[in-house]
């Protein structure tokens, strides 16, 4: 039999296009980190003591160096199979062809279930660290409790901040009560756009499927939520290291398997996101109060 094609080699830069816009999250992606072919890999930390006063007997005072590393280790490694008559796909006109069962797979299951790995295992960590709060947001008071929340990780820059928005928390603040704006009609009188996608130079991103956003997931067949739905999510991108890799996409032809007359599709996915421990206070999460999926 011939040996089948690896399409992620193929056609990397075409795969890694749909995920980013089938994820909202594609924005928190580490770039130039090579986990192919590697499961762990080692993040090297460095500190130093700080000033202490000047004599000017002469001499310096002497400072203290530590280095230490943090291992990380890949852990969400996922795959599916599928079979396709041949009958099918010549008598749907090429809708079950390999492009469009990618390109439907990586849009309605794969880029979610990103998003909400990505989405649980920030929310596990900033509680953990105590940055999470259960409360009902509304008009009168999202955008007193979203500045407060941008507040306690602004010493991070605002450049270097996301803030994912439940769309029950977008149409609360783009109703606040604490407020004034201008509307403007755009495009001709044809459009309104009344979304707030910026505070105080932090970039609001609305999360608009509410089954990505909770604290928690259960992951077997694709992803279901199990924890509490989420108000918000604020993080430093530079507290974590995310990143996604294809490893693998396969199609075999008929003939090149022995599973039955028709096409055989195969898809496997490496991707994980780690909270950097020095820097694990970047992350702040608001929940729904007494809500869960």
């Amino acid at each position: 039999m011939a040996n089948a094609i690896n399409y992620a080699e193929r056609y990397q830069t075409e795969l890694d296009q749909t995920i980013t816009q089938a994820t909202l999250t594609s924005q928190l992606e580490t770039p130039n980190v090579n986990w192919m072919g590697a499961k762990t890999f080692h993040v090297p930390n460095l500190s130093v003591t700080g000033y202490q006063d000047h004599s000017r007997n002469g001499g310096f005072n002497r400072g203290d160096v530590s280095m230490g590393e943090q291992v990380y280790t890949l852990s969400m490694d996922r795959d599916v199979e599928f079979f396709v008559d041949r009958a099918d796909v010549d008598e749907s006109n090429q809708v079950a062809s390999a492009g469009n069962l990618t390109r439907v797979f990586m849009n309605e299951k794969a880029g979610p279930e990103i998003d909400a790995y990505r989405f649980s295992k920030l929310a596990t960590r900033a509680g953990s660290e105590g940055n999470t709060k259960a409360e009902a947001i509304d008009a009168s008071n999202v955008f007193t409790r979203l500045k407060a929340d941008i507040k306690k990780v602004r010493k991070y820059g605002p450049v270097n901040l996301i803030a994912y928005l439940s769309s029950d928390a977008m149409d609360a603040l783009e109703r606040s009560e604490q407020f004034v704006r201008n509307i403007n009609v755009q495009n001709g009188g044809t459009a309104i756009e009344t979304r707030v996608t910026s505070l105080d130079g932090v970039q609001l991103v609305e999360v608009w499927d509410v089954d990505r956003f909770n604290t928690e997931h259960e992951f077997t067949t694709g992803f279901s939520p199990s924890g509490l739905d989420l108000n918000w999510i604020i993080v430093n991108r530079g507290s974590i290291i995310c990143q996604t890799k294809l490893n693998s996409v396969y199609l075999f032809e008929p003939g090149q398997h022995t599973q039955g007359d028709g096409f055989l599709y195969q898809n496997r996915l490496y991707h994980d996101l780690f909270v950097l421990d020095n820097k694990a206070d970047g992350i702040i999460t608001s929940t729904v109060e007494g809500e869960a999926a």
